[in-house]
């Protein structure tokens, strides 16, 4: 297998020899790069392919992100993604997601309010990405890692399962990660 450093838009095979494959395309009887990366001839399989030096950051299933709360509806929160769980880099393609009532919690969720408030900083897990991003936080990990009285709109501080505003002695109730208050990205 053959490997040499290409740009976007150079010729990196011809089409009569080989296939084009993740990271090309054909025109005009040629394969052209369609990325910077890492050229792969593959002669057994025949297969031109560029593997990118910079890859995009792109959600998957499974992933663990951070969002804040932008709306809370009678059977969703809406949140804007800020950063994926383990990644530098910014998210490439949809932000906006959402978290329907049944996946909020592992217990029974009356009201979405009662466990999500709009510019809560919260950790959720990728169930699906396409047609729409949604979210979880019915596991431990995942819930509000940071949270603003909806008073003073002071820091709120775990006591218990429950957060409390020492300013003005508020206390308020969410779905809460299980290292709330301890989280910097």
């Amino acid at each position: 297998m053959t490997k040499k450093t290409v740009l976007p838009g150079e010729e990196v095979a011809v089409a009569e020899e080989y296939m084009p494959d993740a990271g090309t395309y054909e025109y005009d009887g040629k394969i052209l790069s369609a990325l910077a990366g890492e050229l792969q001839l593959d002669r057994d399989k025949m297969l031109a392919r560029v593997s990118a030096t910079n890859p995009m950051n792109l959600l998957r299933n499974g992933d663990s992100v951070f969002c804040r709360v932008t709306d809370v509806r009678t059977a969703m929160a809406i949140c804007e993604i800020v950063a994926v769980e383990g990644r530098d880099r910014t998210i490439t393609g949809e932000t906006s997601a959402t978290i329907h009532i049944s996946k909020l919690s592992s217990e029974y969720v009356q009201e979405v309010g009662r466990e999500m408030r709009p510019g809560d900083l919260i950790r959720a897990k990728v169930i699906q990405t396409a047609p729409s991003v949604q979210l979880s936080t019915q596991e431990p990990h995942f819930g509000v890692v940071k949270a603003m009285c909806r008073k003073c709109r002071g820091t709120l501080e775990c006591q218990g399962r429950s957060l409390r505003c020492e300013p003005c002695e508020r206390v308020e109730s969410r779905k809460l990660a299980d290292d709330y208050g301890n989280v910097s990205f």
